[in-house]
Order: structure tokens, then sequence, then C-alpha cells
């Protein structure tokens, strides 16, 4: 556990030693979307730091401060404090967006990222998308957290082939029934903490970057994913077969061997990963 300057206290697992890798959880989740994975990294020499984000899992959830500004200053508190030098930053989904947010705002502080099914800031989602999560935020408000979790989000395009696999259902449901929502209750709102849009500075990040998105991903995220590899000059998109949304959950060995020859490549800037399809089925 740490605390932020402005007192939110952060639940925080550190394990292993060896090349420092920050993983940040999708919305709605936590720190456990990662437990498939975090062996494999583990295993190849890697010291793993995740952490639940404000307003999930079992950090504190603040009457407000939920920006991605908010939330890039927890992931550069966490790095400074716990890493000596830049550190590597995976995120999947909206984690992906908090990394991009830090990596305008502090790049001296990412070794590099891996962006997993990225939900990039400032972004234009299409109308059916944007109602989706327009209608959740509202059921949470109005039916309760967990109620609304299961009628509007386990369904969801983003979440059902995950949920479909034998095993993940009952994981996401773990981390379902502990989300504080956060967010979604806060009793202040937030102020804009920037005038810039972050889609008009995907140019500037130079950062060595690994996109990562599953073959079956939703369109509006696969164009996210597009759209990064494209525009970022120093990314590489890598598609894992047979995966939607929540990649670690659904190829977690795809997603740690994309992550673990995406790390090595950083070693050897003259040889850079090649795009490609990877990962066999999961069962």
């Amino acid at each position: 556990m740490i605390v932020t300057p402005d007192g939110v206290h952060l639940h925080l697992v550190e394990e292993g030693l060896g090349t420092p890798v920050v993983l940040l959880h999708a919305h709605t989740m936590d720190l456990r979307v990662w437990d498939e994975v975090v062996p494999t990294l583990l295993v190849e020499g890697c010291r793993v730091i995740r952490y639940d984000q404000r307003g999930h899992g079992r950090s504190s959830s603040p009457p407000s401060g939920y920006r991605y500004g908010d939330h890039a200053a927890d992931l550069a508190d966490v790095i400074t404090r716990l890493v000596d030098g830049p550190a590597n930053v995976v995120g999947l989904s909206r984690g992906a967006g908090i990394a991009l947010e830090l990596a305008v705002r502090r790049p001296a502080l990412l070794r590099s990222l891996a962006l997993v099914a990225p939900l990039v800031p400032d972004f234009t989602l299409s109308e059916e998308m944007f109602e989706s999560f327009r209608a959740l935020a509202q059921a949470i408000r109005t039916e309760g957290v967990q109620p609304a979790l299961r009628a509007h989000w386990l369904g969801h395009p983003l979440i059902a082939s995950a949920a479909a696999i034998p095993g993940v259902r009952e994981r996401l449901d773990a981390m379902f029934n502990t989300f504080p929502a956060g967010e979604y209750l806060a009793s202040g709102r937030d102020a804009p903490d920037r005038s810039w849009k972050l889609t008009d500075r995907l140019g500037e990040i130079v950062t060595p970057a690994l996109v990562m998105a599953g073959e079956h991903e939703t369109p509006d995220f696969a164009a996210m994913a597009a759209l990064l590899a494209e525009t970022m000059p120093a990314s590489v998109l890598e598609i894992v077969t047979d995966s939607g949304h929540l990649v670690p959950m659904e190829q977690p060995r795809a997603a740690a061997r994309a992550l673990l020859t995406f790390l090595g490549s950083l070693d050897h800037p003259g040889e850079p990963a090649e795009a490609a399809l990877v990962g066999p089925p999961r069962a």
C-alpha cells in the first residue's frame, strides 16, 4: 500500500526481481486481471508491480479526482517511489489510456509502453459504444453497482468473449463483486486539467511501444489500436489470435510471450519486433 500526495491509498503488489514492469488493469477491474500473465513474467526475470487504481479494488475511492491526469499522477508516483529509473509500463484498455497520458505529461518516466486493447483518451467513440458506457454509468447509479455490472457489463461486447471461457467468468465476477465504482459515485465534479487533446499529441510519443489487440476486438477498439500503430513513430502492432478485448484473460500465454519478446527487443534496438499474429488458442 502506498499513499499518494493527495491522500489516496493505492493497494499494490510487488513480486520478483529484475526488469521492472508496471501493470495497469482495465476499468471496473483490478490488479487480478493479470493473474495468469504474471507467473510467466516472473520466471523470465521481471520485477512485476501492479496496483488497484483509485476507485477500484482495494484502493480508496476519493470523492473526486478521476481524470486521466489524476490516474497518470498516481502512476508517476508508483514509478518514482518503486523503480530506480524509467519503467516498462503495460496498460490494458483504460489502463493503456493512463499510460498514454503519462507518456505525454512525463515521458522521462517511461522506458517502454505496452498498450493492450487500448482506450485512447479523447478518441471519438461510435454512438453505439458511447451509449453503452453511458447506460452502464446510469445503471450503476440507479440499480446499484453489482446488479448493474451483471445486467449491463458481463454481456457487453468488450467482456462477453472472456466471460464465456470456463473459469474466467468466475474471476470477472470476483472483481466486479469488489468494484467500489468510485468514479461513478463520486460526490465532486472534476474540472478539466488540460486544454489539449491527447489524440492531437500521439505523434510526440517516441517511447518504444507495443500495441496489442485481439483478433476479435470490437471495431472502436480495433480502430484505436490501429491509430496508435500508425501515429506513434516507435510502435509495433501485434494481433493476438482467438482473443477479444480482454487479452490477458482470454490468451494469457500469448500476451506474456508478446510482452517478453517486446521487452527483449528493447535491448537490441537494431532488431525491432515484427508485427505478427501471436498465440495458439487458450485451451
